[in-house]
């Protein structure tokens, strides 16, 4: 008997489903239990959620001064807003999670840059068959800064593979050369040598590297 009511509860109560990002941004995020119960309530709900405290106390089992003081907290870290809209010439508040949204893509977007740094110095340290050291961690690190292009990186990369070097300092004068000559992308690289203009190599074999 007591299944048979329990199966029926379960049939009959709307899940909520906890987005992937949640869970993988949940440390970032800084939420403490009662905020992360109501912003997946929120999620689920979709949008512009009516700013209903019996309805959201009802549907979580929290009381309502709780569901209060949650709001107002995900409010004050700028999660949520409060927003006023019309419905049938009444003006009625709703929840807006468009604030949420643009934190969680800002995670997304340096997630993702993050990854491909990531991938970047893996590349290094298989190309040239050993762990970087910090301080050339450091150095790819700010050619990134620098605003230069990963494929520009690894094409650089590739010539001092090409050359039997491995040496970072190589790779900096490569990059440092290409950039004095405009070159932003690979293409321009490609599009150089096809026009059989390899001037930077036999710079880059004259420089002094003991007395830069």
């Amino acid at each position: 008997m007591n299944k048979k009511i329990i199966d029926e509860l379960i049939l009959t109560s709307n899940n909520l489903i906890i987005p992937s990002y949640m869970i993988k941004f949940y440390s970032l995020l800084n939420l403490d239990d009662y905020e992360f119960i109501i912003l997946v309530y929120l999620l689920n709900r979709k949008d512009y959620v009516s700013f209903d405290i019996n309805k959201i106390s009802d549907d979580l089992y929290m009381e309502q001064a709780k569901v209060l003081d949650v709001i107002s907290k995900l409010t004050e870290k700028k999660y949520i807003s409060i927003e006023m809209k019309k419905n049938n010439g009444i003006i009625e508040e709703y929840i807006s999670l468009d604030l949420f949204y643009s934190k969680i893509k800002l995670l997304l977007i340096e997630n993702n840059t993050e990854e491909k740094n990531n991938d970047i110095y893996s590349l290094f340290e298989q190309e040239l068959g050993r762990t970087l050291s910090p301080m050339e961690y450091e150095t790819i690190n700010n050619w990134l800064e620098s605003s230069i292009s990963q494929s520009l990186i690894k094409e650089a990369l590739k010539e001092a593979v090409l050359n039997g070097v491995n040496n970072l300092r190589y790779i900096d004068k490569i990059l440092f050369e290409w950039n004095k000559k405009g070159y932003k992308t690979r293409e321009d690289i490609v599009s150089k040598k096809n026009n059989k203009d390899n001037d930077y190599i036999e710079e880059i074999y004259d420089y002094d590297w003991l007395n830069e």
